[in-house]
């Protein structure tokens, strides 16, 4: 299956376009995409300091809705991810 990740803020170094395509196993939920995303960053991105990326980071729905690791993700779905924001 094919999920299109929207990225914010520092996950736009994931991609040169607003969105990036991942390809997880069929009946895969958020915990797989996390693990996704950590394979592709540990793959192609690890000089870029974003390793600790799918594990803080939000996920919303389509509807704009946070989910949580268990939610079911379908074939095409387009889903935002929204890393932590730090100031002080």
């Amino acid at each position: 299956m094919e999920i299109q990740i929207k990225l914010y803020g520092s996950s736009k170094m994931l991609s040169e376009n607003e969105t990036l395509l991942i390809k997880l196993p069929e009946n895969s939920n958020i915990g797989h995409l996390r693990e996704g995303l950590k394979k592709l960053i540990n793959e192609k991105y690890s000089k870029n300091n974003l390793g600790n990326l799918p594990n803080s980071a939000a996920f919303f729905s389509e509807k704009d809705e946070i989910i949580n690791d268990n939610y079911q993700l379908k074939n095409k779905e387009l889903i935002s991810i929204i890393p932590p924001i730090g100031g002080g």
